[in-house]
């Protein structure tokens, strides 16, 4: 079930007994959720391009009630440029929406969860929202680490999008009068058109810059005529297709799959089930399809 903004359950929610129903927790375990000391652990992970990432990850009991703030925010109907966190739209759908552009830009927000603020989780939670200051700073604690959104909490991707909506709408619109095409995937911005001007992205930067973001200038490209890589997926002017190294590792598991143990088997086949339906997933990315509407379940 998708619904506007102001149809959220959270929409001028004034009491912290309707929240801790909302959440499936009573208001004692809300507050001292809100409240916990050693809420999360942190680790260090591997990020694909070298070094790495921060993870402060929330202890069981927060994640819950984080992956349920986080389910009914997803409800929010999203624009047809957003393709991530969106249940029911992937990276292949990402990539596929600049099929057929001459020109393409890649834009990579750097350390995006660090960069959105508790300032503007509360600007979402009381000015977007309308909730009560009480319930707007419970809300607050609960999504929030050190005064950022944390790396590894199941309800910040989601409200790194949502607390930065007159952002991504800025963007949607120098996009769009340049006659260029925009989608969103976390914090990879991909315009397309067939031309794609250095003056609009100038201006995008710019907007990214004041509301407190900074871009990766080591992963921004520019591609014009020429295949190029978008979330995992190459794109050229004629459809979406895996990259090389997707063919090479379905090749190596099949070759380890004829030697393996019985026991290795098994593993070794999931992964190869994984990897395939990835190939599919890509080679269904050329049948022409507008990007899918929100589902999400009821569950949760």
């Amino acid at each position: 079930m998708a619904y506007e903004l102001r149809d959220s359950p959270f929409f001028r929610l004034r009491s912290k007994a309707k929240l801790a129903d909302l959440l499936f927790i009573s208001v004692e375990k809300l507050e001292s959720l809100a409240n916990l000391t050693g809420s999360y652990y942190e680790f260090e992970k591997a990020k694909k391009s070298g070094g790495v990432r921060n993870i402060s990850a929330p202890v069981e009991p927060l994640k819950q009630v984080q992956k349920r703030i986080a389910v009914l925010l997803q409800r929010i109907t999203p624009p047809d440029y957003l393709f991530a966190p969106v249940s029911g739209r992937s990276y292949v759908d990402n990539a596929a929406r600049h099929i057929g552009a001459q020109s393409v830009r890649l834009l990579d927000i750097e350390d995006f969860f660090p960069s959105c603020s508790v300032k503007k989780a509360a600007w979402l939670f009381a000015n977007k929202l309308e909730c009560s200051p009480d319930v707007a700073a419970i809300l607050c604690k609960l999504v929030t680490l050190k005064g950022a959104l944390p790396q590894g909490s199941p309800a910040s991707p989601i409200l790194a999008y949502l607390c930065y909506l007159e952002m991504w709408s800025e963007i949607q619109q120098l996009v769009e009068e340049a006659g260029c095409t925009l989608s969103v995937y976390a914090d990879d911005l991909t315009i397309s058109g067939d031309l794609v001007r250095e003056e609009m992205i100038w201006k995008v930067k710019r907007t990214l810059f004041r509301h407190g973001h900074r871009y990766s200038r080591e992963k921004e490209r520019s591609r014009r005529g020429r295949p190029v890589e978008v979330t995992g997926v190459i794109l050229r002017r004629e459809g979406v297709a895996a990259p090389n190294r997707q063919h090479q590792r379905i090749h190596e598991l099949r070759e380890e799959l004829r030697h393996a143990t019985v026991e290795e088997a098994a593993h070794l086949k999931r992964k190869l089930t994984g990897r395939v339906a990835q190939l599919r997933q890509i080679r269904a990315g050329n049948e022409p399809a507008s990007p899918k509407p929100l589902v999400v379940s009821a569950k949760g």
